[in-house]
């Protein structure tokens, strides 16, 4: 399935997980998770929305679809996952965003 179609995916469930990796690679950095939901907003830019009983609200604006590096893959393991690379200077890779349908097997054991 296209990168698209996974993010709609995505947004028809009740609650998904945004990770956000800082390192040169998955194994090098640390991730941060935040339960919530994604929504399409009317420009079609994908939002993540995450609130805590206390009010508080983090939500992060996705950078477009169409720009170079989304993946997506859908497994039974892991279910639905999106992730980009985050760049500085065009190339330099800092980090990483996965959107995923379900936490990762180590976060949850």
């Amino acid at each position: 399935m296209a990168v698209e179609d996974d993010l709609r995916r995505l947004s028809e469930m009740d609650t998904i997980y945004l990770g956000w990796t800082l390192g040169y690679n998955l194994l090098e950095g640390f991730t941060v998770w935040h339960e919530g939901r994604l929504q399409q907003s009317n420009d079609g830019s994908w939002l993540f929305r995450s609130s805590s009983s206390d009010g508080s609200i983090v939500a992060f604006q996705l950078k477009p679809v169409n720009q170079q590096g989304w993946s997506s893959s859908d497994t039974p393991r892991e279910g639905i996952v999106v992730s980009f690379p985050c760049l500085t200077g065009g190339t330099t890779r800092v980090g990483f965003v996965h959107l995923r349908q379900q936490l990762p097997q180590p976060v949850t054991n």
